[in-house]
């Protein structure tokens, strides 16, 4: 499974942490922590579900499975609300 950043959408950071995402069609606005803007980060292109895991395991010093149920749940939220869109 590919994902990529909603380019449609609106992305304003914060601060380095922090990240605010609006979205100009229903004007909803989504505040996204960290990792969630280093997630979003390495979504400028699309992305294969498990090189953004293993990236993330990377930068994070983390195995495989101990963040990829959350990375999986926090991108369907994300589909969801059409930050990202699955393809």
């Amino acid at each position: 499974m590919k994902y990529i950043k909603n380019k449609s959408m609106d992305f304003l950071d914060i601060d380095d942490e922090n990240l605010v995402v609006y979205d100009p069609d229903s004007g909803d606005t989504h505040y996204i922590g960290e990792p969630g803007k280093t997630i979003l980060s390495l979504l400028e292109d699309e992305t294969e579900f498990d090189a953004l895991v293993s990236k993330l395991c990377e930068l994070y010093s983390a195995a495989d499975g101990e963040i990829e149920a959350d990375v999986r749940e926090f991108l369907a939220e994300l589909v969801e609300k059409k930050v990202v869109m699955q393809l």
